[in-house]
């Protein structure tokens, strides 16, 4: 399942707030770090690849360009915070060029000890003072909790870079050996390391932007299929055609073409 870049998230400065409901959306990641508390029924996340499930009193912590995407569940109800770049100074000082070991809390009473953040958080105010206080607390007590080593070249800052290239070359021929030797890595270790910071391959993630520019640019200017995504980088249609098919069932494929 490819992930996409909610790259019009990034410039929203709001904290987003999904509080006491089931929030359901598709893979995603962002450069913001986002939690959920899960109130009641169990709730399928899926996280870099992996599916989870999570119940009562258990914590999800996603942390900045992880993938992730939540599922429908019948009654569950969770609160999902989303934190904006502006209230994440401290923590990317902090945590920036940490990797988290594992994004789940399931001690139960570790969570309910941080809950009132949550509620705090989602009543919102006009003292941002305050709710910069209770973000800062909840994401320094959950990352102590998760526990975290150190990461390579400064986690956020490979990733911006990754991203911005990416984002420059991706109607361009991108290859493993042409991004290592560009990052200085050989190519057996900067897969690993592209693998660690983004919870996908290479080829799977040059592949999601693509389908995203191809289908923006069908969207935008009306021409064909097979004109956007060969002007989007793509090979070839057919190769266009299946990564389309790996990500949207038949009837969404019908109603994007």
């Amino acid at each position: 399942m490819l992930a996409r870049y909610e790259i019009n998230r990034e410039r929203d400065e709001n904290m987003f707030v999904g509080a006491d409901r089931d929030n359901v959306c598709p893979v995603h990641f962002h450069r913001k770090v986002e939690v959920m508390y899960v109130l009641a029924g169990e709730k399928k996340v899926f996280a870099s690849g992996k599916e989870l499930i999570l119940r009562p009193d258990n914590i999800y912590f996603a942390n900045s360009y992880e993938m992730h995407g939540y599922e429908e569940s019948d009654g569950g109800r969770q609160t999902v915070i989303v934190f904006p770049n502006n209230m994440l100074r401290d923590f990317y000082d902090v945590f920036g060029d940490k990797l988290m070991n594992g994004c789940v809390i399931d001690d139960e009473e570790f969570a309910r000890g941080v809950y009132p953040h949550f509620v705090a958080l989602a009543e919102g105010g006009e003292n941002r003072l305050l709710a910069q206080a209770h973000c800062d607390m909840l994401l320094g007590k959950v990352a102590d909790k998760l526990g975290y080593a150190d990461g390579v070249r400064g986690r956020q800052g490979f990733v911006d870079e990754l991203l911005a290239y990416i984002g420059e070359h991706y109607a361009d021929e991108i290859t493993l050996e042409g991004m290592a030797e560009h990052f200085g890595y050989s190519k057996y270790y900067f897969s690993r390391l592209f693998n660690a910071a983004l919870g996908t391959s290479i080829t799977d993630y040059v592949s999601a932007v693509r389908l995203m520019h191809t289908l923006d640019v069908m969207k935008n200017t009306g021409c064909t299929a097979s004109e956007a995504a060969l002007a989007s980088g793509f090979s070839s249609i057919p190769t266009f055609y299946r990564v389309l098919k790996k990500n949207y069932n038949y009837k969404a494929v019908k109603d994007l073409l």
